[in-house]
């Protein structure tokens, strides 16, 4: 096995190094894209020295091969900084160096022995593994929960989400996970034949499904918290948000127009966010994406059942709807028929 190790290493390097170029001239998601570029070009780097040391252990390469000892403290950090920029918009900051903290603490301190002077010896080897364990799990385990809110986000705010896929993000978490957990058994559990460099064929592996995933990438629309101004639900104006809410949907059709978000009904009632937000759940007890396809859903009900010449897709379409998939995955949700079924059930 350990001959074939600085193949799989290789094509693993070869790979990321591919996949980095290709990322960085990604037109999609420009910023994160990039930041997954220099991540990719890191891993290139580490693969490519194992594969070299594995097959030739010449001192020449020592220094190399200290150095991406320190690298694994890049790997979780990038990806939590990844996933914030891809779901934010938020541009880097000086501050976000503090992520790469633990990587900088070792490096500097280990520079004397990573430049051989003064017969230095390395530093703080012996807390190496429970920080980075520690830190790593934590960043992959934030960039997760930065996931989930962003997908939660996208139900209080938005309407029209079909077209925005996070399965493939998700996949790269879970992965993440995955590696990490490889590792730190290695650590917890040793086993003959279990060692240190399995875990680059976990990463090599992943990079291959990378390549895949990056092709699938759509462009995220950054989503922000619904700012809010009070701690207290205000229950008073619940009445004025309801009638004018109702206003709008029987004398404008707002409900009706294609990517409604939650901020354009704010601006119409004239009402901030948190409060429709409020309104919404408290007294509907659902999020902004089902109250809005349910009233979508009922006007549908209404064009199938009174117009018998218009086709799905046209009720598809005047009911806000951009495709004919996305509108029959929603009646089938909230009435348990397909609008066909509908159709023929209450015009015949």
């Amino acid at each position: 096995m350990i001959k074939s190790l600085p193949i799989i290493y290789a094509i693993g390097a070869a790979q990321a190094f591919i996949l980095a170029i290709a990322l960085w001239n990604k037109k999609v998601n420009i910023l994160s894209n990039r930041i997954l570029s220099v991540w990719l070009l890191l891993l290139c780097f580490d693969l490519t020295v194992k594969a070299i040391f594995l097959s030739n252990e010449n001192k020449v390469f020592n220094f190399s091969y200290f150095l991406i000892q320190f690298f694994p403290f890049l790997y979780a950090s990038s990806f939590y900084i990844y996933v914030r920029t891809l779901t934010s918009g938020q541009s880097l900051h000086v501050k976000d160096l503090i992520h790469f903290l633990a990587f900088l603490v070792f490096f500097i301190v280990n520079i004397p022995a990573l430049f051989g002077l003064f017969n230095a010896q390395p530093l703080g080897l012996r807390y190496y593994n429970s920080i980075l364990y520690a830190s790593s799990i934590s960043y992959v385990t934030a960039g997760l929960v930065v996931i989930f809110r962003y997908r939660k986000n996208l139900l209080l705010q938005k309407v029209d989400i079909a077209k925005i896929n996070l399965n493939w993000l998700m996949i790269m978490g879970y992965s993440q996970i995955v590696i990490w957990l490889i590792a730190l058994s290695q650590w917890l559990l040793p086993v003959k034949g279990y060692n240190e460099w399995t875990i680059y064929i976990a990463v090599s592996v992943w990079i291959l499904l990378m390549g895949y995933l990056s092709h699938s990438q759509q462009t995220i629309d950054p989503i922000s918290h619904i700012k809010t101004r009070k701690t207290v639900i205000d229950t008073k104006k619940f009445d004025n948000v309801k009638d004018k809410i109702e206003w709008l949907v029987s004398h404008k059709n707002i409900h009706l127009k294609p990517n409604l978000t939650i901020g354009q009904l704010a601006k119409e009632t004239g009402y901030p966010e948190y409060l429709i937000s409020q309104y919404i759940n408290r007294i509907h007890g659902m999020n902004f994406y089902d109250f809005i396809n349910q009233l979508r859903i009922e006007h549908a009900k209404y064009l199938l059942h009174s117009n018998t010449k218009q086709t799905i897709l046209d009720v598809a379409y005047a009911c806000g709807y951009n495709s004919k998939s996305t509108f029959n995955s929603a009646f089938k949700k909230y009435t348990e028929l397909t609008p066909s079924q509908f159709k023929q059930d209450h015009n015949s």
